[in-house]
C-alpha cells in the first residue's frame, strides 16, 4: 500500500489537530520530530499491511483510534436511556486518545527504511535502527520523547503508554480499563491491517 504525499500531509495535519484537541500538543515535539513522524511507518514488513511511508499516522488515526473509540463508546458508553452501560469499564475519551495518538511516535526513530534489495524482495521494508544507544521498548521510548518536550501523563495514562511493552498472556484483574482498551485496540488493529492486506491480494 502507498499513500500520496497529499494524503500523508493531510494525516499529519489531522494528527496535530487531534493533539491540540486532547491537550497533548507540544510545539517543541513537532519541531524536533514532526517530519519524522509524518512519514514514519507503523510496522516493519509487508505482511503486516501497515509498513509503508506515512503508515504510522494513517494506522493510528483510522484504525487504532477508530477501533478504541468504537469499543469504548459502543460497548461501554451511553445507552439509549442516557446511562453508561459499564461504568467501571468506560474511560475518559481525552485520556484514551492522548495515549493512542502518542504511544507509537517512537517508531519514527526506531524504524528505518531497508536498503538491501534482498530484504525488500522478502517484503521487509523497515528494520530497527542500529544507531540507537539504548534498548528502550516502544512505549518507554515514546514516553521518553514526550517527557523531553513537556508532555505529562497521569499514572493511568503512563501505564497505558507502556502496556505494549509487557509480555502478559494471563488475565490480570489489576490492569486499568484504559490499559486494557489500549492493549486490545492495538491487537485488533494488527489483525485488521493484516486481514485487509491479505484480502487485497
Amino acid at each position: 500500500m502507498t499513500l500520496t504525499e497529499e494524503k500523508i500531509n493531510k494525516n499529519y495535519l489531522l494528527w496535530i489537530e487531534q493533539l491540540k484537541k486532547y491537550n497533548c500538543y507540544s510545539e517543541e515535539l513537532i519541531g524536533e520530530y514532526g517530519d519524522k513522524i509524518r512519514i514514519a511507518s507503523f510496522a516493519l514488513n509487508d505482511i503486516s499491511g501497515s509498513a509503508y511511508q506515512g503508515s504510522l499516522l494513517d494506522v493510528v488515526l483510522y484504525n487504532l483510534c477508530a477501533i478504541a473509540n468504537h469499543i469504548n463508546e459502543n460497548a461501554f458508553g451511553i445507552n439509549d436511556k442516557g446511562k453508561i452501560k459499564h461504568n467501571n469499564l468506560y474511560v475518559n475519551k481525552s485520556n484514551l486518545f492522548k495515549v493512542l495518538l502518542l504511544q507509537h511516535i517512537s517508531k519514527a526513530e526506531m524504524f528505518v527504511p531497508v536498503t538491501e534489495q534482498w530484504k525488500l524482495n522478502k517484503g521487509i521494508f523497515y528494520e530497527f535502527n542500529p544507531n540507537l544507544t539504548t534498548s528502550m521498548k516502544l512505549g518507554e521510548r515514546s514516553l521518553f520523547i514526550c517527557s523531553k518536550y513537556g508532555i505529562q501523563f497521569t499514572e493511568e495514562e503512563y501505564a497505558a503508554m507502556k502496556v505494549l511493552d509487557k509480555d502478559e498472556d494471563k488475565t490480570n484483574s489489576f490492569i486499568t480499563p484504559l490499559e486494557e482498551i489500549v492493549k486490545i485496540s492495538n491487537q485488533l488493529t494488527a489483525i485488521e491491517t493484516y486481514q485487509r492486506n491479505k484480502n487485497s491480494k
